[in-house]
């Protein structure tokens, strides 16, 4: 391998690292905040496009875009905003551009799918699990069933300001209504598919 080469694998590996980071971030209060015995917290990736939401459903974003929650049915998702998505897959085709053979276009095109497999990921909770929700010190904040509290997004920070913190109050109010409405009012169960006859012997 030239010492061009590993110039380029070296930094697609420190890109990946920092990708991978940030798509840590967007569930880190799953793993860190959330105890781990709440079997039910789970990550979600299919997380619908702004103009597929259903009645009642809503999306908020913080002042500059960078993240989203998201109110789905009888769940929340938190995580990275469709517009930082696409940033960070432009991105990363622009660094892996240049290498399409070779080691370092395989190291490329494992950065890729790697990146658009998981930069869209997000934390997933049920509202079932959630006894008041409130805005409180410009924030969020989330009580749970078994007493504990926690604010989204509290341990991740932009320009030294917490990200949690960057919510309009308005679109948090929004937001809050629309949870606690869901909350007195699931969206019923899907009723069970009907099981498939079994074809005669």
């Amino acid at each position: 391998m030239t010492v061009s080469s590993r110039r380029v694998v070296a930094g697609l590996i420190r890109f990946a690292l920092v990708i991978l980071a940030i798509v840590f971030v967007s569930g880190y209060f799953v793993h860190k905040r959330i105890p781990s015995h709440r079997n039910e917290m789970r990550i979600e990736t299919k997380v619908p496009p702004p103009e597929a939401l259903a009645p009642g459903d809503l999306r908020i974003y913080n002042r500059d875009s960078s993240v989203d929650l998201v109110l789905v049915g009888n769940n929340i998702l938190a995580g990275l905003s469709p517009k930082t998505i696409a940033k960070v897959k432009e991105a990363v085709n622009e660094k892996t551009a240049g290498e399409t053979t070779g080691f370092g276009g395989s190291i490329a095109q494992i950065v890729k799918t790697s990146v658009a497999s998981a930069i869209g990921t997000h934390a997933s909770f049920p509202i079932s699990e959630i006894s008041d929700i409130r805005y409180e010190h410009n924030t969020i904040v989330f009580d749970w069933k078994n007493g504990e509290k926690h604010e989204l997004f509290s341990n991740t920070k932009v320009d030294g300001e917490r990200v949690s913190r960057t919510f309009r109050e308005e679109d948090a109010d929004r937001f809050i209504a629309a949870v606690k409405e869901r909350m007195a009012h699931p969206v019923p169960a899907p009723p069970p598919a009907p099981a498939t006859p079994k074809p005669p012997n």
